[in-house]
Order: C-alpha cells, then sequence, then structure tokens
C-alpha cells in the first residue's frame, strides 16, 4: 500500500474513532493530461481536508462537492473538465467518486433512570453507540436497557478514568444522586467532548457553578455544560424530557454540517 494512503487510512480510523463525519474523495478515471492519477485519495471533513488529488481549481470544486454530499449522505460520481470549466492549463477531465462516511457518534449516559429508559431507544435511533453506566445492578439489568451498546454496572468515580474523551464525544448525565452529577461534570469540565448535558434545574447549576469556580475552573470551561438539558419545549414527564434532549441532539448536528 503506498505511504499517502496508509497515513489517510490511519486518519480514517482516527475520524471514525471520534466520530466525525468526513467523506473519501477518489479519483477513478483521467482523460487526457491531470494533475494526479487513478487511485489518488484525499478525505474532506467539514473544517479540514487530508491528503491532496491534484490541488488547485480542481481540488477545491471535489471539496466543495465532497461537503455537500456529506449533508446529504449520499455518495455520488462527478466529472471535472479540467480546462475552460476549472481553468487549469493541463486540460483532460478528472472522475472523482465521492463517498461520505459517517461513523456512529458515541455517547455516554450516566444513569439508569426513567428517563434514560426512554431515551437509549431514541439514541439508538439516530445511530448513536451508546453506553450506559450506573452502579445500581436492580436498574441498569432491566430489559428495557438492553438497545445500549454496553451496559457498565459502577460507579461514575470508577468509569470516568476509562473513557476515551475525544471532540466527538457526547455525555449525558442523569444519575439520581447530585452528588454523582457534580463529580461527573467536574471530572469532564478540561477533557475534549461534542457535548456534555446535566438534568437539573438552574438553581443546581449556579451551586455547582459557584464550587466549580472556587476550584479553579473558568467560566468558558462550565460554558460548555448544557444544562438544563433538552430543548425547551416544555417538558415535564421523563418521555418528554428524553424527547427534548434528542431534539437538542438532532439540532445540534444538523449545526454542525450546515
Amino acid at each position: 500500500m503506498h505511504a499517502d494512503t496508509v497515513k489517510l487510512t490511519e486518519k480514517a480510523l482516527e475520524l471514525d474513532k471520534s466520530g466525525t463525519p468526513y467523506a473519501w474523495a477518489t479519483v477513478t478515471d483521467v482523460k487526457g493530461s491531470s494533475p494526479r492519477d487513478i487511485g489518488a485519495k484525499m478525505i474532506i471533513t467539514k473544517n479540514e481536508i487530508f491528503g491532496t488529488i491534484g490541488g488547485g481549481a480542481l481540488e477545491h470544486e471535489v471539496m466543495k462537492d465532497s461537503r455537500e454530499q456529506l449533508r446529504l449522505g449520499k455518495p455520488t460520481t462527478k466529472n471535472y473538465p479540467l480546462g475552460p470549466l476549472l481553468g487549469q492549463c493541463c486540460g483532460g477531465e478528472v472522475t472523482v467518486f465521492i463517498e461520505p462516511v459517517t461513523p456512529s457518534r458515541k455517547v455516554i449516559v450516566f444513569g439508569a433512570g426513567h428517563i434514560a429508559e426512554h431515551l437509549i431507544p431514541m439514541l439508538k435511533n439516530l445511530n448513536f453507540h451508546v453506553t450506559l453506566i450506573d452502579e445500581r445492578t436492580e436498574r441498569i439489568e432491566l430489559p428495557v436497557f438492553s438497545p445500549a451498546d454496553d451496559r457498565q454496572n459502577e460507579l461514575p468515580s470508577d468509569a470516568l478514568k476509562e473513557i476515551n474523551f475525544n471532540n466527538g464525544l457526547h455525555l449525558i448525565v442523569l444519575t439520581h444522586a447530585h452528588i454523582h452529577d457534580e463529580e461527573i461534570v467536574e471530572y469532564c469540565l478540561d477533557k475534549p467532548f461534542n457535548y456534555l448535558g446535566l438534568i437539573g434545574s438552574k438553581t443546581k447549576w449556579t451551586k455547582f457553578r459557584e464550587r466549580y469556580r472556587s476550584r479553579g475552573f473558568s467560566d468558558e470551561q462550565t460554558d460548555r455544560v448544557k444544562t438544563p438539558i433538552g430543548l425547551d419545549i416544555g417538558s415535564e414527564t421523563p418521555f418528554e424530557i428524553a424527547v427534548s434532549i434528542i431534539a437538542e441532539l438532532i439540532e445540534r448536528h444538523a449545526n454542525e454540517t450546515k
């Protein structure tokens, strides 16, 4: 395997692990003169590119089209005339296959309570890889939680040490004890993540935030926490709160892919 391809494969695995959507762009046909041969590849995310299929106007057009296919979630094959269309002196035509990849996003739910009963199946329907953590054996082993990919019957303080934090990770804090909630959020504040939502009232968060400040955490760090969790849709029941959380995640994902 060519060294460039090895590096791109390693990057794809890294993006998969973090749950970051990306697109492969592969040159599948060349007519006339072109900057790269058949098989040249690049990876395109919302904000970055890795590798190259020739640079210049061709690459710009492929990047633009790849991001559109990422938004649509569909593969496509496009032809790019290098002469009059792109203004490149080499002429010719390049055909590129664009394949969007949307890895399963990872979410960790702390707390096997009544909200989680409704939330877990919804998260699976959104293509999340779901880990559920709760130290209460009688709760976490309930059949209603069987859709979760992983159920960890342990204290949050123990589970936190094993988490691979990255910019694609989602964390939802719904435990039965304020002491657990406070500990989980504090542990995460200086870690990378995509989303951290905390159940509770504004009064609860005000008290938590004051204690975090006293321990040296900045407002910038605490501002990353979404609480009260979920979109404000007037939800009251566990099912309605679960719906509001899902709505917030959908809205967030939609904004990230624009």
